[in-house]
Parts: structure tokens; sequence; C-alpha cells
């Protein structure tokens, strides 16, 4: 203990300590405790100074031992972050992104807590109160950004990769393993698990009103199904429970599909786990994937669940590697024709199965077209050429022709109906009638705050009106930046309260479903002619199904592993790779992350903060960049 002693620098010991006693007051300094009569009996509250003073020292936390404890680790953590020497470019780079995690968190904070941002800026003490907590988390970050992506490039990175021979069978022998491991989930929930949007496909399907009509532009009798849900999975889900009610069990249908769904999912991650062995991936890493996939609930218990975005997001995954084989070669294996055929059917599934994938696709084809310029004409067959069957073949000649109508337009307009429901919720005096006149022609005026919802605008959405036309919209957009103009803070409130839980690293998802949506059991008396159409997990085994949940949750809130049950840590951990390449000159690899950092994006126009599914494609996409992201890059490894 003495020789450890003698080896610590002592300046850098006391600034160490020091720094970590101010930063651990700071990050647990509290932005609601406020001096009130009960708390603070004899104050005077006429005396601002006074209550300034008194309701600083209430902020201050009181938990000494988590105090403490707190102190211990960030002094260490400091301590090992002043021997790390960054040049004044990263340092400005590390300082920048930890500014942006401190005030995204404290934001999150104060939505969490009150709907609101105003406890953060409204009064010379929130602003005190703000900036020292926002400081503090911003040292933090600072000094675990530097120490952190030094410890991985130093202790973690692999410096030569040795290419492996994969043969088919080793992909079977994984697929079936994988697979087996997931069974027990299947037993369990019998004959698998939905949402709601499952349930409204299979509706659509057979002819099922349903509100998901409504909210098209294009309506008739004998119009069933839109565009809003993927149509080759309404079919798809469709088959198979027309499949079970033909032979008089419904739950069979969907029991069919489970099992094709696990076998389908088990063979894409097993044959991604077997690419990370053929680029070289060490065995323990190699292995440590594939527990993963095989045992974080995240895995298993999506691949019991009929929904749409696990098909998506397995394509994907396959798109994901195909991106990181091109920037390993450097754009080369394009010229491979079998390649471009998979990129192609990958690209053309990703859209048949989620409808903005072709916004995605569509960026990364720009991204692709700078990047091999050389190569620009198979970066069209393998991307653009997809996109324009899509848009010209599909969407407008196929889909009509099968009599489904488009998707409602107010589906891309989450982030603005949002923005102006917020605003007439605070400022609805400050309106003009014009004004009113033409919003109304939107949605009907009673509903915009009648229906807000900060974290979700479906509730908005349901009452657009659907005859609105093209100059409508324009004298909407004209009258929402006049609103903007005069009070732009509520817009951004607006969209902060509808996007944080993607980006807070404090929040616990909900992540799976546990039993066969029960949607239409909830509105018997609207669908009592279609019980036909019922479906309903195993009675048997519903203690199994709580054990289940009970794990799951207990799993949510486990540190470390709970890695992948907060999206919110998502975004930090993609930022974190893209300093990591950028530290090892791995760059071009950087290329590999564009799908799922675009998927993020994406999030922050969706109709609802934190919904786990959304961002499915970057879990499912995680365990194998975590991997990839530590491999050798071309002047570090000759093997390859």
């Amino acid at each position: 203990m003495s020789n450890l002693v003698k080896g610590i620098d002592r300046r850098k010991g006391v600034f160490s300590v020091a720094l970590a006693i101010l930063v651990s007051i700071g990050i647990n300094f509290s932005l609601l405790r406020e001096a009130t009569i009960d708390n603070s009996p004899t104050l005077d509250f006429t005396n601002e100074i006074m209550v300034f003073v008194r309701t600083m020292y209430l902020s201050m936390p009181s938990n000494k031992v988590r105090l403490t404890l707190f102190v211990c680790v960030l002094t260490i953590l400091f301590y090992m972050g002043l021997s790390v020497s960054l040049s004044w470019k990263d340092s400005l780079l590390y300082g920048g992104i930890s500014l942006l995690f401190s005030a995204t968190q404290i934001i999150c904070y104060a939505l969490k807590k009150t709907e609101a941002w105003t406890v953060l800026y409204e009064f010379p003490l929130n602003r005190a109160r703000t900036m020292i907590r926002g400081i503090s988390l911003a040292i933090m970050f600072y000094f675990f950004l530097k120490v952190a992506l030094n410890l991985i490039n130093q202790q973690l990175t692999q410096r030569i990769a040795i290419k492996r021979h994969v043969k088919w069978w080793h992909v079977a022998i994984i697929t079936g393993v994988i697979f087996l491991a997931w069974f027990p989930y299947f037993h369990i929930f019998y004959p698998g698990t939905s949402n709601e949007d499952t349930v409204i496909m299979i509706m659509e399907y057979f002819h099922v009103p349903s509100y998901i009509q409504e909210m098209s532009a294009v309506q008739g009798e004998d119009i069933f199904i839109t565009n809003h849900h993927p149509y080759l999975l309404i079919m798809l889900f469709g088959k198979f429970i027309e499949w079970g009610l033909e032979r008089g069990d419904i739950q069979s249908g969907v029991a069919v599909y489970t099992i094709l769904h696990m076998a389908f999912l088990s063979f894409v991650f097993g044959g991604c786990i077997q690419y990370l062995r053929y680029i070289g991936v060490t065995i323990r890493r190699w292995i440590a994937v594939l527990l993963i996939i095989m045992f974080v609930p995240v895995f298993p218990m999506y691949s019991i669940c009929m929904v749409k975005d696990t098909v998506y997001g397995a394509f994907c995954l396959l798109f994901v590697i195909m991106m990181n084989e091109m920037a390993r070669t450097g754009g080369e294996i394009l010229k491979k024709w079998w390649f471009l055929l998979c990129m192609f059917l990958d690209a053309t599934m990703m859209m048949l199965t989620k409808v903005y994938g072709i916004y995605l696709l569509a960026i990364i084809g720009v991204v692709y077209l700078i990047k091999y310029r050389k190569l620009w004409w198979r970066t069209c067959v393998g991307i653009f050429v997809p996109i324009l069957l899509f848009q010209f073949v599909y969407l407008n000649t196929f889909l009509p022709a099968m009599n489904v109508a488009p998707g409602g337009v107010q589906e891309g307009l989450s982030v603005p109906l949002q923005q102006t429901a917020r605003y007439l919720t605070e400022y609805p005096d400050d309106i003009t009638s014009a004004e009113k006149k033409v919003i109304s022609k939107i949605i009907p005026y009673k509903y915009w705050t009648k229906c807000y919802e900060a974290k979700l605008s479906d509730r908005l959405k349901k009452h657009y009106n659907q005859d609105a036309t093209k100059d409508d919209l324009k004298a909407y957009f004209k009258v929402w930046w006049k609103m903007f103009l005069r009070h732009p803070e509520v817009y951004f409130e607006a969209t902060f309260a509808n996007t944080y839980e993607y980006y807070d690293v404090d929040k616990i998802s909900s992540l799976v479903y546990y039993e066969w949506n029960q949607y239409l059991q909830n509105h018997p008396k609207k669908y009592k002619d279609y019980d036909y159409l019922l479906i309903s997990n195993a009675e048997e085994t519903a203690a199994s199904r709580y054990i289940v949940n009970q794990l799951v949750l207990a799993y949510e809130k486990t540190p470390i592993l709970s890695f992948f049950a907060t999206i919110g840590i998502i975004p930090w951990m993609l930022i974190c790779m893209l300093l990591l390449n950028k530290m090892r000159n791995r760059r071009e690899f950087n290329i590999a992350l564009l799908l799922p950092v675009i998927t993020f994006l994406i999030c922050l126009t969706s109709p609802d903060n934190g919904n786990y599914r959304y961002i499915i494609p970057s879990i499912y996409s995680i365990p194998y960049l975590l991997v990839l992201t530590l491999m050798p890059g071309k002047e570090e490894d000759n093997h390859c």
C-alpha cells in the first residue's frame, strides 16, 4: 500500500479530490428544491438574497454516503484523466461533446419532472443552479471520454485480425444454437406477442373498419388497407392468421409465423456473427456477441413478437454489415455482382418493410456517391435503382392497383403539429382570428389543446382534416412561421418534449411486449362481430410470463447490462465509436455507423417519445458495431 501511495502524484491527487468534491455536489444539485414556509419557517421571504442563499443550500445533496461514493469514483476518474494528453483540437472536440451531453441531460431532467424547461432559466436562482449542475456534468463527461476512449484504445482494440474460412454449416449451427436459446420464450408466450399496430394490420387484411382508414386522404367503402403500415407485412401477417382460421385455430397461425420469424432472425443474427469470424474477430469477442444475442432479453423477446419493426430491423442489420464490408475493402466489394445483388435486394426489403426506409437509403446513397465516386454507377444500381422502383412502380402503380390508399400526410408533420399545439396551450390569447381560421382547416381548433400530449402526437394527428388541400397546408405553414417568430422558445421546447427520451441516459425504456395486444378485446361493443379475430396467450403459462416480466424489469435496472435497455445511451455510444475511429485513423469505417445515426435522427421526428421499437435497427446493430469498431485499421494490420 505504501508503494502505491508513493507512486501517486500529490498535486494531481489533491486537485482530483478537490474537483471531485465540487463536481459530485454539482451533479447531485437539485434543480427543483425550493425554500418554503415548511422547510424554512423563520425565513424572511421578502428578502431575495436570503431566499436565494437558503434555496441554494437546500438544493445541495444531503445523502453523504452516496456523495462520498461519488467523490471516490470521480477522484479516480479525474486522476486518470489528467494523465491523458490531448491535442488542442481534440480537447475542443471533447469539450463541445461534453457540453452537448450536459445540456441535453439537464433538459431531459427538467422535462421528465415538469414537462417544461422554464425551471432551468425562469429566475436568476434557476439559472445559477442550472449552471452549477451543467458545468459539473460537462466536466465529468469530458474526463469520462478521455479515460474511456484511451483505455479502449490501449486495452481493447485488436491489433491483428486473422481471417477464418466460414462454411454454410457453420452458419447453420450458430442459427440452431440461437433458435434453441430463444425457444423457451416461445413456449411461455405461446402463440406470440404483438402491439396495437399488428392488430390493426390484421384488421385491415380482413377488411375490418378501423381508425387507420380515416387517416388517409383517399377513402371509400371498398378501401380497407392503407400504406400507413407496410402492405407487404399486412399481407404476410394476414396470410398466417387466415391459415390458422382455415384450420379452426387462429392461435396456430400466429404460432407458425412466430416460429418462422424466430428462424429468420436466428439466421440473420447467426450469419452476421459468422461474418465477424470471417474478418478475424477474436474468438472471445465472437462468443460474447453470440451470448448477447442468445440471452439479453431484448433479442429473444422480439423474436417472438409479430411486429413490423423486427423484420425491418433485420434487413437494416444486414445493410450495416454490408456497409462495414464496403469500408473494409475500400468499396472494392461493389465490383462483385453477387454483393451488388444482395445490396439491391436488401435495400428493396428495407423499403417494403418500413416506408421511411426510402429516406434513410437516399441519404446513404448520396454519401456513397461522394465516398466511392469511381464506382458511382454501382452505387446507383445497389441503392438508387431500388429507390426509383419503389417510388414509381410500387407506390405509384402497384399499390393503387391493389386498392391500397396512401398513408396520411400528417404522418410526416408530427414536429410542426406538436409545436403549434404547445404554442396554443401556452399562449392561447396570442393568436389572431385569421390565424385561428387557417389552422382550423388543418385540425379543428378545439382539438389543438384538447388532444395535445407533450410526448405523443398520435391523438392530435387523428383529427387531421384529410380534406385539407396543398394551399391549406401552405397557409398553415405561413402561420406556423409567424408564431415561431413570436415565441421561438415554445417550438424548441415542444420538440425536446417529444424527443428527449431518445438521448436521456437515465431513462429506463419500456423494452418489450409481454402479451398479444388486446385492442379488439378492449372495444367489445365496437368489434362484437369480429370475435373470430380474437387472439390471446395461453392461460397455463400466465405465471411464467409474469416471472419473465419481472426478470426483464430487473434487468432494465441492472448497471452495465442495461445498456441494451436504455435507448438514450445509444446516441452517446455512437459518438464514442465515431471518436474512437477518429483516434485510430479509421475514419472510413464511420460509414458503417451511418445507418444507426440516421435512424436516431429520424426518431427525433417521430410521433412517440422514447418508443423502443423505433430504434430497433440500432439495437440489432450495436453488438456487432461494438466489436467491429475495435477491429484493426488498414495501417495496423496486414493480415486482412
